[in-house]
Formats: C-alpha cells, sequence, structure tokens
C-alpha cells in the first residue's frame, strides 16, 4: 500500500539562473512536493511519530534552498529529492519546480521542472 502527502506551492526565493543577471536580481521559484510512503500505522494511532511530519519536510527544502547554489533548478530538485528520501522514511518523491520569472520578454507564465526520485534499498 502506498499513500501520499503533497505540499503544494512552496514558495522560495534564491539566486538561480544561467545568466549573471538572474543570478543578481533572484528569484521566486515554487515546489510542490508528493512523497509517497505507508502511512497506516499513522491512519490507526493518529499520532505524529507514525506519519511524515511535513513542517520538517518543509524545514528540510528551506535548508537545502538557503544553504546551496543551484544555477538550474534541476540541481536543486535533485538535491532536496535526495535529502528528502535520506531524512524520512518514504519510498518515493516526487517534486515539481517552477520557474515564475522568466528573463526575457514573451508571454510564458512559468517553466516546469518535473522530478521522481525512489529510494534506494
Amino acid at each position: 500500500m502506498t499513500d501520499v502527502i503533497r505540499l503544494k506551492g512552496i514558495t522560495v526565493f534564491g539566486f538561480y539562473g544561467v545568466s549573471p543577471q538572474e543570478r543578481e536580481v533572484g528569484q521566486k521559484i515554487q515546489v510542490d512536493l508528493e512523497l509517497q510512503a505507508d502511512l497506516q500505522a499513522a491512519c490507526t494511532s493518529d499520532s505524529l511519530r507514525d506519519t511524515i511530519n511535513y513542517e520538517s519536510v518543509y524545514s528540510k527544502v528551506m535548508e537545502v534552498v538557503s544553504e546551496r547554489k543551484h544555477r538550474l533548478i534541476e540541481s536543486l530538485g535533485e538535491d532536496i529529492c535526495y535529502e528528502l528520501l535520506r531524512e524520512f522514511p518514504i519510498s518515493k518523491v516526487t517534486i515539481n519546480l517552477r520557474k515564475l520569472n522568466l528573463p526575457f520578454p514573451n508571454n510564458l507564465s512559468y517553466v516546469e521542472v518535473c522530478l521522481t526520485r525512489e529510494a534506494t534499498i
């Protein structure tokens, strides 16, 4: 059985991008997470110790964003996935990262990267 916890619309600010202007000005990135885990124990115990504490997940995302530099949102996503799989009892994580402020004039709302990573046994 696989259950899911989703965190939607985490907005982070950082100095991402390939161009110097992107890294100088900084920008917002929006993050969605889907964490797959067995939540059966939490369903019956009603105890935080038997589930994934999503406040701790949020804190880990913010830690990775603030402590590491990335040019690409792909690289940022990979680091977040790695840390979540390392620290929490989840079997799979899917992350969507949306770059909201693009450095060129057009009518494109955002660019999104989606990564899925699984725990190794």
